[in-house]
């Protein structure tokens, strides 16, 4: 069967650095001298329908939908289609896979959902749809799309240090090389690299020297920028590193008491998540914070717990927490913590309902217990200085 696709395809490529899925099938239709991409995926899409029916749905026409991530409930035959795509050219097994935007965890995070380039998670919403500038001096080396160009929120090269080009100087023409087939060209037909990039410069936030120094360091700027979206849009991200602490206990100070004056109940019979507006929930969404933001938040959390001590008349520490937010808290696995309870070290502070199933989102350990838990199993340890 093999054989039988081998005679559509008889050239094959290299697979460059950075690349996109969309950039390598561009590439691949060029060596197999189809004029546009449509007739190459149409080809493709035939041979799928002949030999593997049950994939060939999930194989799109179209370049701009081709992507892993486009798909939801067919993503698994997508991912099978593009396993025989690569059989076909003779790449190496889960290399198109690999340069592939893949889910990354629940699809039902909503605009928390993440995709997978290589290992670099990305926030889902930060991903450029319409619009995908390009680097000329990167197109220069060599005409391929890189995945960086991708992202909305990079708008310089970081290896040129030049303002990428985002519209055609010809036509005015938003650029997107999966329209134009050719990242080097409008879809108008000017010539890119014949543009000369005057503007240089780079994005701030990556230029920083806060960050951990390994292969993950992509994926921890862009979730403490979908981080600075949410709680703080109107701080600036220098500011907000040099006090860190007294953003976050502002913030918590801020929501609790706004929260408390429109609750009708007792405090003892809220959820942390309603007071705090649920700023822990919100932050398990973030896979790739930084471990020492998170070791800040879950510092002051417990010490406003562990602040206010317990009374007659119920206060902070004795709100209700999720294994989700006592994860965060303790810097300990969900997994981790359900042994801890069913251990009978980490205890209920209500009943749950019917003797139903402790679900990880039902709020149901006191605040005051759990930070208490944190100085002896927590893996992040608690000290008066984080950042």
């Amino acid at each position: 069967k093999i054989g039988v696709l081998m005679s559509f395809l008889p050239n094959s490529i290299d697979l460059l650095e950075s690349e996109t899925l969309e950039s390598a099938l561009l590439r691949l239709c060029h060596a197999n001298h189809f004029e546009h991409y449509n007739g190459l995926s149409i080809e493709i899409k035939s041979w799928l329908e002949e030999h593997h029916p049950t994939v060939a749905g999930a194989f799109p026409l179209a370049l701009d939908a081709v992507n892993v991530y486009h798909a939801k409930q067919s993503s698994a035959q997508r991912v099978q289609a593009l396993q025989l795509l690569e059989q076909l050219v003779g790449l190496p097994r889960f290399s198109l896979l690999d340069i592939s935007f893949k889910h990354l965890g629940s699809i039902d995070l909503g605009r928390y959902a993440e995709v997978l380039y290589k290992q670099a998670s990305i926030p889902k919403r930060f991903l450029r749809t319409t619009n995908i500038p390009v680097c000329t001096e990167c197109l220069k080396e060599s005409n391929h799309a890189r995945f960086e160009w991708h992202i909305n929120k990079i708008d310089y090269c970081e290896k040129h240090n030049v303002k990428l080009l985002t519209e055609c100087p010809s036509c005015h023409t938003s650029l997107n090389y999966m329209i134009s087939e050719d990242p080097s060209k409008c879809i108008c037909g000017q010539d890119l690299l014949s543009v000369s990039q005057q503007e240089t410069g780079n994005d701030e936030w990556r230029s920083r020297e806060d960050w951990n120094g390994n292969h993950n360091i992509l994926s921890q700027q862009l979730a403490m920028l979908l981080f600075m979206e949410k709680f703080f849009p109107d701080t600036q991200l220098d500011e907000f590193l040099l006090n860190t602490r007294s953003f976050i206990k502002a913030y918590l100070l801020s929501a609790i008491k706004k929260q408390t004056l429109l609750a009708t109940d007792k405090t003892n019979r809220l959820a942390f998540g309603y007071l705090s507006c649920n700023f822990l929930n919100e932050l398990t969404r973030i896979s790739s914070l930084p471990v020492e933001l998170r070791t800040c938040i879950a510092n002051e959390v417990i010490e406003l717990a562990l602040n206010t001590p317990r009374s007659t008349i119920a206060n902070i520490g004795d709100s209700l927490v999720s294994i989700r937010e006592a994860s965060l808290i303790t810097g300990s696995s969900i997994d981790d913590l359900y042994r801890l309870y069913e251990s009978g070290i980490l205890l209920l502070g209500r009943r749950i309902r019917n003797e139903g199933r402790l679900e990880s989102f039902n709020a149901v350990f006191r605040l005051r217990d759990v930070a208490s838990l944190a100085l002896s199993y927590s893996h992040l340890g608690y000290r008066q200085s984080a950042w």
